[in-house]
């Protein structure tokens, strides 16, 4: 499996650009990797898509991919990948962003893009700290979270992705870990799939930052303790683990997660005939312009 994902990756990086100037161990070259694979899987060619970043670490990314890409100002990718969206509706746009240049400065953006359901597949890489610019708290730090900027730890709430995607409107949404490297790429791949605003938010890890404010450990450490801070969602897994093995077993698997504290993971929903706004967009400039020709 490594040899043949490292066929894949030479065929959608810039060699020039390597290497990386991410921190060793940090979860966003997994993620690179995985919209590389997603994207060669879905079977897209590199001139059909865009990837469009913003500021942070995450933001780093457009330079590393043989894609179309545009490197923007800070928590204005969507809104430039919006514009990208409507002048080449075909095109595979992927927004890759971080969870303070999404959520804080970029939160407006971000709404409205999900509002509008334009067709956009966001990344959100989520490791609850400002990163590049000196391990500030950022809107996803969980309470008690030490920070550069909340050393005693943050009294804020996190904001949760997933009740501001499902109030805005967006077609899709799914949740991830870079330590649960195959279902990322299995759902990346599917929200490129996806007629209308698609976004896949990824757990990853800041070890040298907020990891090592929190005595969180090392980055094999920190991916590690993905597996007990998350569950699975995936409804076939569900279904197979509501099987009984014995005749007398007649525990529930789902029993008890209303009041779970973990995190789910997996495709979170999923509405079903959604419409691209561009799509939408050109069919209504076909209606006025077949309109004045029916009326000249």
């Amino acid at each position: 499996m490594k040899l043949q994902n490292s066929f894949i990756l030479r065929e959608y990086l810039r060699p020039q650009a390597l290497p990386t100037t991410w921190c060793p161990g940090c979860g966003l070259g997994i993620v690179m990797s995985s919209i590389a694979q997603a994207v060669h899987f879905r079977g897209l060619a590199k001139r059909d898509v865009a990837m469009v970043s913003g500021i942070g670490c995450t933001g780093r990314m457009s330079g590393y991919v043989d894609f179309n890409t545009l490197h923007t100002t800070h928590g204005r990718a969507p809104a430039f990948a919006t514009g990208l969206k409507l002048a080449r509706p075909a095109m595979s746009v992927i927004v890759v962003m971080g969870d303070g240049d999404s959520m804080s400065i970029g939160g407006n953006h971000l709404v409205h893009a999900m509002r509008r359901n334009i067709g956009l597949t966001a990344i959100v890489v989520n490791n609850a700290v400002y990163g590049l610019t000196g391990g500030q708290a950022s809107p996803t730090t969980p309470v008690g979270g030490r920070t550069a900027t909340s050393r005693t730890g943050s009294i804020e709430r996190p904001m949760d992705l997933e009740t501001l995607a499902r109030a805005s409107g967006a077609a899709f949404y799914a949740r991830a870990t870079v330590n649960h490297t195959a279902a990322l790429v299995k759902l990346i791949e599917r929200a490129l799939a996806v007629p209308g605003f698609a976004m896949v938010e990824i757990i990853s890890n800041c070890h040298v930052l907020y990891g090592r404010m929190n005595d969180l450990g090392d980055a094999a450490e920190m991916m590690h303790g993905m597996e007990s801070q998350t569950r699975r969602v995936n409804p076939v897994l569900l279904r197979r683990g509501r099987m009984p093995h014995r005749l007398d077993a007649g525990a529930d698997p789902e029993a008890g997660f209303a009041d779970d504290p973990r995190i789910p993971r997996g495709v979170i929903f999923e509405r079903e005939g959604s419409v691209d706004y561009s799509a939408r967009y050109y069919a209504m400039v076909d209606e006025l312009r077949a309109k004045r020709e029916a009326a000249a």
